[in-house]
């Protein structure tokens, strides 16, 4: 007797239950270790490459920024060992997938040895470029540092690490900026000519010029008869 609200298996049209994994023969054994070959090869070569941008930005800044440079050149060569040890792991993947093949025979006849041979000589150019770019990035390091050390190179000023306040302005609300414009132009100018209007200036007063005493002689009334 089974319960009303039991849990049970998926069946198919023949009343058999379904089998989890995927219909289809299983793969190589040398694809998984290959394909995590390639993910170091392409990790290392992306930080071998911005290690190279790095150095190319070193030797126009050096003069200008010492300080800086130094700074950013310690950053890659902490790059580059990362990038060393991603090799390595590639290397580790590689011998494994040596392996495979070694201990299944009819593999050989296939694409595996061309793709083993493949990563392989990507691996080689990988650690070239690795020993060229490291020695470049120890170069500029001793050439920073010596050159601070005598003096040749002059420190640059602290940049300022406040953070800058933009203060961006409040934009008008379009419906609010509508009402209040003015169809005609003499309407739009005339508050502007109201608020920039000075005060009258007094009628013409005729001022007597001064004498040699210094002052000036009294008014005196005309009448007009």
């Amino acid at each position: 007797m089974t319960r009303p609200n039991h849990a049970r298996a998926p069946k198919g049209a023949a009343g058999v239950s379904r089998n989890r994994r995927r219909d289809g023969a299983r793969r190589p054994e040398w694809v998984r270790p290959y394909r995590r070959a390639q993910r170091a090869l392409d990790s290392s070569v992306g930080l071998i490459g911005s290690c190279l941008n790095a150095v190319d930005h070193a030797r126009l800044s050096i003069d200008r920024r010492p300080v800086g440079t130094a700074r950013k050149l310690d950053g890659a060569a902490r790059r580059l060992g990362t990038a060393r040890s991603r090799l390595v792991a590639a290397s580790r993947e590689l011998d494994a997938m040596n392996e495979c093949l070694e201990r299944t025979p009819d593999l050989a006849a296939g694409d595996a040895p061309e793709l083993v041979e493949l990563a392989s000589e990507r691996w080689r150019t990988a650690v070239t470029y690795l020993q060229y770019v490291t020695s470049e990035v120890a170069l500029l390091q001793v050439v920073a540092v010596s050159g601070l050390a005598c003096g040749e190179l002059t420190p640059e000023r602290p940049e300022d690490r406040r953070p800058r306040i933009v203060l961006a302005p409040r934009p008008v609300p379009v419906r609010a900026f509508l009402r209040r414009r003015q169809p005609r132009l003499a309407d739009r100018i005339a508050p502007i000519l109201r608020r920039r209007r000075r005060s009258p200036r007094p009628a013409a007063i005729r001022v007597p010029r001064r004498t040699s005493q210094g002052r000036a002689p009294p008014l005196s009334s005309i009448c007009l008869h």
